[in-house]
């Protein structure tokens, strides 16, 4: 009959233990559940908008579903949405090279100077790596100016050429790739060289491939990046707008006299391929990324 007393006593507290796991867990869920709430609401909020008549987002701010749905609206904002003799889809030619070309090469040739920074010795490669430090500590409108005069000089504004740009290689991506090979072991390298393989091969097929699911993760986080940028289309490529730019561009002039339902069905227009992207690769992004190590 002893021995059945200290179980008993810790019975009751592994079920005050319970039931307290069980409050907080319900709070915590609460909070998160409000926190996903404010942030969906802006989405239903310009979806609201653009179903409704012209006109009608101006004089009520009550969100309820319009009726009925007005879904030339969506129709109308490719013809209607145009900027600097751009139309819908012309800018949305523009969004798409401007998104996915310069993340891929600044990926490229960051993951080739990061490789050769990290794997090879050779003089000046602490110089250069301190050099990458230093540039990142200066603010990115420190150094605007002094980069417009550069891509004026080079004749690179209003053209596809400012791509050019994305080859530099060096930046917070060479910091991520450096990082990344520092943790892949040297003797993957030294097995393929007694196999016969040069050094390209190496970097190819063994090197790229153990950090890829990191390379395809900021691929998609530089293009989305590029996709909702709006400063760089505006400064570099006021001729050739892309979506985002475009429809900001087109806020601003119009936006005392704008349809605005039109308007918003262009966002919404212009959010579905990011949605779809998170949608496909949300494993990717959100998972933590392991590169291998050596078994013994």
């Amino acid at each position: 009959m002893e021995t059945n007393l200290p179980v008993k006593k810790h019975h009751k507290k592994f079920n005050g233990y319970g039931k307290t796991a069980k409050i907080v867990r319900g709070i915590v869920v609460g909070i998160f559940t409000v926190y996903a709430i404010l942030l969906m609401f802006p989405y239903f909020y310009a979806l609201d908008i653009s179903f409704m008549e012209n006109g009608r987002a101006f004089i009520r701010n009550t969100v309820h579903i319009p009726w009925p749905l007005h879904f030339k609206n969506y129709v109308l904002a490719f013809k209607e949405l145009e900027v600097n003799g751009n139309n819908f889809f012309q800018m949305l030619i523009n969004s798409l090279w401007y998104s996915i070309f310069p993340t891929a090469l600044g990926l490229i040739s960051s993951t080739c100077t990061g490789y050769v920074v990290c794997k090879y010795n050779f003089r000046g490669k602490w110089f250069i790596y301190n050099m990458v430090l230093v540039v990142m500590m200066v603010p990115i409108m420190g150094n605007f100016t002094a980069q417009y005069r550069l891509y004026h000089k080079l004749h690179l504004i209003n053209s596809p050429l400012i791509l050019i740009a994305s080859l530099g290689g060096f930046g917070s991506m060479f910091m991520y790739v450096y990082s990344f090979f520092k943790t892949v072991s040297w003797n993957y390298a030294e097995a393929a060289f007694i196999d016969g393989a040069g050094h390209f091969t190496v970097f190819v097929k063994v090197m790229v491939p153990m950090i890829m699911p990191m390379l395809t993760a900021f691929f998609i986080m530089g293009f989305v990046g590029g996709w909702n940028d709006v400063t760089g289309p505006l400064t570099w490529l006021e001729n050739m707008p892309t979506l985002s730019y475009g429809i900001y561009e087109y806020e601003q002039k119009t936006k005392y006299f704008a349809n605005q339902p039109i308007y918003f069905a262009g966002i919404i227009i212009s959010i579905i391929p990011v949605v779809i992207l998170f949608g496909v690769f949300q494993n990717t992004i959100m998972n933590n990324v392991s590169i291998g190590g050596l078994k013994g």
